[in-house]
């Protein structure tokens, strides 16, 4: 716990220093980086591709996602960048069948694009809302945030019925539910402090509306990691985060969520579309 708590502490201080006091390319360096660590665990920890070289064009075409994703240097990047992976990787298929199977090539497509694709909302909604892009960043991280807290929480206290006890044993029902109140309030109260502080207006039905289904996507992301997990019989994805595991169990609920908000800030003319 005392270790746990430690990472929790050093982790809030590292976002706090990395969105109000250094320049916005070192959040960008820090996706990248991250989803490059996810594309790893998907595919070394897990065992699917532990050793093969496609394992590492993974990793570096998920490092990359953030920064094409969020800023195509040109037109079609974005789509030279998934041909590209897609080219090298069904070669390596058809060259090295017998180990480059069709699930294995699956995998790789989820841990080279679909989970850093997810993750790079983040930073689609820093580089999108201009000035207070470094406020937005925190909706779906405040929505998943709380609404983990208050699951467990509540979960701890009243929990009777299991949610999901063949994927994640510990979870039940009510800490759902609890966890849904939780996010949806945490969301309110930061629209009301941007509305407070910065005179921004939110849409409040709409709002509620996609922090409802944001914390049931998070909620959902959490359930989809422990998923695999469960499948390969890994506890954690890795040790990134001590006492916490690697970067697919600390941000699986705001892989989910983060693209929900990205959406509502599109809806809301937030984000050009």
């Amino acid at each position: 716990m005392g270790l746990r708590l430690v990472t929790t502490v050093v982790g809030i201080a590292a976002v706090i220093l990395i969105l109000y006091f250094l320049p916005s390319w070192v959040l960008c360096a820090a996706l990248c980086f991250l989803a490059g660590v996810s594309a790893y665990e998907l595919l070394g920890e897990t065992g699917e591709l532990k050793g093969h070289p496609l394992l590492w064009v993974s990793v570096a075409f998920a490092a990359a996602v953030p920064y094409f994703t969020a800023f195509a240097p040109f037109a079609g990047s974005v789509t030279m960048l998934l041909f590209a992976f897609g080219f090298v990787a069904f070669v390596m298929g058809i060259f090295d069948y017998q180990r480059v199977t069709f699930d294995k090539l699956a995998m790789s497509f989820m841990g080279a694009f679909i989970l850093p694709y997810f993750l790079s909302s983040l930073l689609r909604i820093y580089v999108g809302t201009g000035e207070l892009g470094k406020y937005y960043i925190l909706l779906p991280c405040i929505t998943a945030w709380v609404s983990d807290m208050l699951a467990y929480c509540v979960g701890r206290l009243c929990g009777r019925h299991k949610l999901a006890p063949h994927v994640s044993p510990k979870k039940t029902i009510e800490g759902s539910v609890g966890g849904l109140i939780g996010g949806v309030l945490g969301v309110c109260v930061f629209a009301y402090c941007m509305q407070h502080y910065f005179g921004v207006h939110p849409n409040w039905p709409v709002l509620v509306v996609f922090s409802a289904v944001g914390t049931v996507a998070g909620q959902l992301g959490d359930l989809s990691m422990s998923l695999i997990k469960r499948n390969v019989d890994i506890k954690d994805f890795g040790r990134l985060f001590p006492g916490h595991g690697g970067v697919l169990d600390r941000f699986d609920s705001i892989l989910f969520t983060a693209p929900l908000f990205e959406l509502y800030l599109i809806a809301v003319h937030m984000i050009g579309a």
